[in-house]
């Protein structure tokens, strides 16, 4: 059983962020451990979202307690302060660790104090630069390479190559349910190749914590020492099922399901 630390924001309705990355590494056999940068909570009545930064002191002592710990993998997620991001980029530098996956959870509908965000010149040269593999949605990877909007898959790949300059060993675009052909398609391209994962949408409300989950079982399937393409194959079908079996949270929104659907990862 491999150790993995999750870094990124504390979901409290169960469904995204470290919530979600702690169901899917368990269904791989694989222990999580965490550092929350960030808590989100959601208005009862109309759902609104809203993001607490953690304070500095604590999510430092929560990634020098990790210190100790063999790492076969780090996620990174959603860091919402410049502090914290600051203090993340130090501890990266003395950490015990295998793969760095980040997956770049910026296009959100929360409620931010933009003064502490990251720009994203620095978050592109001191995280970016040092990942494995990186997992953004086709908003995210628009925000990443000064785009409007990425539509296809001629301008994902375009994405791709701009997002591999930037240092990423590897590039995964999500589209999730944004293309109007009909396919969920994800991109992975190493430098050289691109290669395309696709299968029909599923028609549903209920898709929250996708992305996560996706993000989360690459990465578990990275540590078992599973080629980066196999890991997004295997991923994906994971993610496939967990949406298929989603469950309905209350009126607002559904979440994915990681758990018992009669799908047996590898």
């Amino acid at each position: 059983m491999k150790k993995i630390l999750s870094i990124g924001g504390s979901d409290t309705s169960g469904g995204g962020g470290i919530e979600a990355d702690i169901k899917t590494f368990e269904r791989y056999d694989e222990f999580n451990v965490v550092a929350i940068e960030n808590i989100v909570t959601m208005n009862p009545n109309n759902w609104q979202v809203a993001q607490y930064p953690m304070p500095t002191e604590i999510f430092s002592a929560q990634l020098q307690t990790t210190l100790s710990i063999a790492l076969a993998g780090i996620k990174v997620g959603m860091i919402s302060d410049i502090n914290n991001f600051n203090i993340l980029i130090d501890y990266l530098e003395t950490a015990n660790f295998g793969w760095l996956l980040v997956d770049p959870v910026m296009a959100t509908k929360l409620t931010i104090d933009h003064d502490k965000t990251i720009d994203l010149t620095t978050y592109k040269n001191k995280l970016l630069s040092k990942a494995d593999i990186v997992t953004p949605n086709v908003l995210e990877a628009a925000l990443l390479t000064d785009v409007q909007s990425i539509n296809n898959v001629s301008e994902m790949k375009e994405a791709a190559k701009k997002i591999y300059d930037y240092g990423v060993k590897n590039v995964v675009i999500k589209s999730g349910n944004r293309f109007a052909d009909g396919l969920a398609t994800d991109l992975l391209y190493d430098g050289t190749n691109f290669e395309l994962f696709q299968n029909e949408i599923i028609k549903t409300d209920y898709n929250h914590g996708a992305g996560c989950t996706f993000s989360a079982a690459i990465l578990a399937n990275m540590v078992k020492n599973n080629a980066i393409s196999a890991s997004v194959k295997e991923a994906k079908e994971f993610t496939f099922q967990a949406v298929a079996n989603a469950i309905q949270l209350n009126q607002f929104v559904g979440h994915v399901w990681q758990g018992d659907n009669h799908y047996e990862t590898t």
